[in-house]
């Protein structure tokens, strides 16, 4: 068994905004007040020149998509600060309102084609858990279909009246990927999957998926499907735990509001099934240990100990340490590309693909060179 030790690091003003926007008011407010202590804004005047653009051009990307939780989790502690986020909030609330409409189409169009669907992310979030449209910002939006039914939906949704567009590198790629982005003329990018994890992109992958799917309302006479809240965060722990150079934070907020959501119960032990079944836990133990140690995730003590004692293999933890890993070197890119696509070939792929392994890195190779061509159809 690999060694684990925690990879993923949070900096202190991430740790602060987060606590201020998801904890109970009182300890949320408190964070609040360190936060702003240590960003300079301890001290203010509501009619401070550009307000706004000084507070969050500064920030990065996933706390300034904080800022409308932070509003609704504070705006009525009094503080003067919180009041001037109240534009953020309707902003969101605004702009979420395009994505709900236009899901509500995909859906549409794609049920009357005979195609299941399952949202995923921001909408069922939202609709389920935040339980408000106007505190978690969306850029697009994500329907699972079928496996086996990828390309009729894609033809179903590239036609009138929805006739969106794709583009040819994904379209020329489609089969190894696990999902691609579709246009509509306004750019609104729906994000159409066939596959709920990208490392595993083949027929039967999401079955346990599909079976527990929950109902979900998008209007009065409109529903569709939302993963179970069990699937729906052990999801978000593998996909929001990301492996970038820069890593993302939503993922916190996401997990937070769905183990925290009263009345909900996770099955824990058959989220951490899922995680070895799929060799994914890495990830898992590595998100679960930050929730725990920061976020007052309080697991039952059979599940911590089986969580101290999750087998990682170490080729495993090797694929995981890759996706992180950062060279200007362009042959020790090359080489980190080519071990990455072995082993995930060995980890997700092998017995369960028609796909072997040569075919497998042949195809990593062409996208690979095809990459710099991408493009969009606007």
């Amino acid at each position: 068994m690999a060694v684990k030790s925690p990879k993923f690091t949070l900096q202190p003003d991430q740790i602060l905004l987060l606590k201020a926007a998801l904890f109970p008011v009182q300890e949320a407010l408190a964070a609040w007040q360190t936060w702003k202590k240590i960003r300079g804004w301890d001290q203010f005047t509501p009619t401070h020149i550009n307000l706004l653009p000084s507070l969050f051009d500064p920030l990065d990307g996933d706390s300034q998509r904080l800022m409308p939780l932070v509003y609704r989790n504070l705006e009525k502690s009094g503080d003067p600060l919180v009041v001037h986020l109240r534009g953020i909030y309707r902003y969101t609330w605004m702009s979420n309102q395009r994505f709900v409409l236009k899901m509500s189409q995909v859906i549409e169009v794609l049920h009357q084609n005979g195609i299941d669907t399952i949202a995923l992310k921001g909408i069922p979030l939202s609709l389920l858990y935040y339980e408000d449209m106007g505190v978690r910002l969306m850029y697009d939006l994500d329907v699972l279909i079928p496996t086996a039914q990828a390309d009729l939906a894609i033809q179903t949704l590239q036609q009138p009246p929805l006739a969106l567009k794709s583009s040819r590198f994904e379209s020329k790629h489609r089969h190894i990927l696990h999902a691609m982005h579709l246009w509509d003329a306004n750019n609104v990018d729906v994000d159409l999957h066939w596959n709920l994890l990208h490392q595993h992109t083949y027929p039967n992958a999401d079955v346990p998926f599909w079976q527990a799917r929950q109902p979900v309302r998008l209007s009065n006479d409109q529903f569709t499907h939302a993963l179970s809240p069990t699937h729906q965060l052990f999801h978000n722990l593998v996909h929001g735990f990301d492996w970038g150079e820069t890593p993302a934070i939503r993922w916190i907020a996401d997990s937070y509001v769905i183990y925290t959501k009263p009345g909900l119960s996770i099955d824990w032990h058959t989220l951490l099934d899922l995680a070895e079944q799929y060799r994914v836990t890495y990830p898992v133990w590595q998100a679960l240990h930050v929730l725990t140690s920061e976020f007052k995730l309080a697991l039952p003590p059979d599940v911590e100990q089986r969580l101290t004692t999750l087998p990682i293999s170490t080729a495993e933890t090797t694929y995981f340490a890759l996706l992180r890993k950062r060279s200007p070197n362009q042959a020790i890119k090359a080489v980190r590309y080519v071990q990455k696509n072995w082993l995930a070939y060995r980890l997700f792929r092998q017995g369960k693909s028609d796909l072997s392994m040569s075919r497998w890195m042949y195809r990593q190779v062409r996208l690979r060179l095809d990459w710099p061509k991408r493009d969009l159809p606007f």
